[in-house]
């Protein structure tokens, strides 16, 4: 290794990125700079303690990075890093596994306690509001997919937008499964990607009754003939309005029965624009 410039450098990365102690990096670098060396080779050379010059052996042994020769005194060597590394590496994974999952299981206990209380507080909001406006944000979607989860019979949509957002993806499919309506009327065109066709695709496999329509009306959704959603756009903002009015969902859902009317099956036209795509 050139200077010491660079050694300090590699020392910094081990413990930045990797998680070894300044001592446990200094020691490594020593032993893979000088080759071989005793407890007290490893101290003179990486200048850690003396006192533990041990305890940092062992752990770098524990942990795949060095050998332990026996004898008196033990000598030890560096594991060639690409070994070494890459043992740490699994380990790391292995270990963040773990911890995921134990996140993921308190997740999920914390998640049906909050989701009890939060519909709780829904119920008592929506009985005294009639009218909701808000950004089309991830907080909007959130809570547009939780409504798409718990439609009792039939959710229609009729957009000009391009191809939905995985979390509607998966809550529209969550409501397939379970044997309720989905009925859509929208565009769907050339920029959409090969992924999202075969998305949509899928849907409409399981019963997604989709029709495609050159429109560009009004954005909306209809839940269970009560509530709607209309999605109206702004100056690089997008304004959405959930409102409580079966009167005004009655009107609207007329109005999406003549759009379903003039719209045809989505599914040849999907497969069309994919095979086009294919053969660029």
């Amino acid at each position: 290794m050139s200077t010491t410039e660079d050694r300090e450098r590699l020392i910094e990365l081990l413990n930045e990125e990797l998680g070894l102690t300044p001592y446990e990096s200094k020691a490594f670098i020593a032993l893979l700079v000088h080759g071989p060396l005793s407890p007290l080779g490893v101290n003179q050379k990486s200048g850690i303690p003396r006192p533990r010059t041990y305890d940092v052996l062992n752990s770098l042994v524990g942990k795949g990075l060095l050998m332990e020769q026996p004898g008196r005194p033990p000598k030890y060597a560096a594991v060639d890093p690409r070994v070494g590394l890459e043992r740490m590496i699994i380990k790391f994974e292995k270990r963040m596994h773990e911890e995921i999952e134990e996140k993921r299981k308190i997740a999920d206990k914390l998640i049906s306690l909050l989701s009890r209380i939060h519909a709780r507080s829904r119920l008592e909001a929506l009985e005294e509001e009639n009218v909701w406006v808000t950004r089309r944000d991830s907080a909007f979607i959130a809570r547009y997919c939780e409504a798409v989860r718990n439609i009792e019979k039939e959710f229609v949509v009729a957009t000009p937008a391009g191809p939905p957002e995985k979390e509607v993806l998966e809550a529209v499919r969550h409501v397939l499964k379970k044997n309720k309506t989905v009925r859509v009327v929208r565009q769907i065109t050339p920029d959409w990607t090969i992924e999202e066709l075969n998305e949509y695709e899928e849907l409409i496999r399981l019963g997604d009754q989709v029709r495609y329509l050159p429109y560009n009306g009004l954005r909306f959704a209809i839940f269970d003939k009560k509530d709607t959603v209309l999605v109206l756009s702004g100056e690089g903002a997008q304004l959405a309005i959930w409102i409580s009015v079966h009167e005004l969902a009655a009107i609207l859902y007329d109005h999406f029965e003549s759009l379903w009317k003039k719209g045809q099956p989505a599914l040849p036209i999907l497969r069309k624009l994919k095979e086009a795509k294919t053969q660029q």
